[in-house]
């Protein structure tokens, strides 16, 4: 057996490949489903954020109607005050 070729073998381009090979094998069978698993667990939590977030925009826009009902509400008011204020500074003067 020649071992000189046999080293030139295994630290060549042929061995080059069999451990890329190798490498992407392993990849393939180990890494991958943990990568995997890991993103749809981050898609998961960005899914609960997206909801959280739109659940804010409502809250939010529920508020608004609301400040807006008692701004409106506020102007009548406001008028009916000046009213009663002009009354009152007729009788007076």
């Amino acid at each position: 057996m020649d071992w000189n070729f046999l080293i030139e073998t295994v630290t060549g381009p042929l061995g080059a490949l069999a451990l890329s090979t190798a490498i992407l094998y392993w990849l393939a069978a180990k890494a991958l489903p943990i990568m995997q698993k890991y993103l749809e667990t981050q898609n998961e939590k960005l899914h609960d954020l997206v909801k959280a977030l739109e659940k804010t925009v409502d809250s939010h826009e529920a508020d608004r109607k609301t400040f807006e009902t008692a701004i409106s509400g506020l102007s009548q008011r406001l008028e009916n005050v000046e009213d009663d204020v002009r009354t009152i500074k007729q009788k007076i003067i």
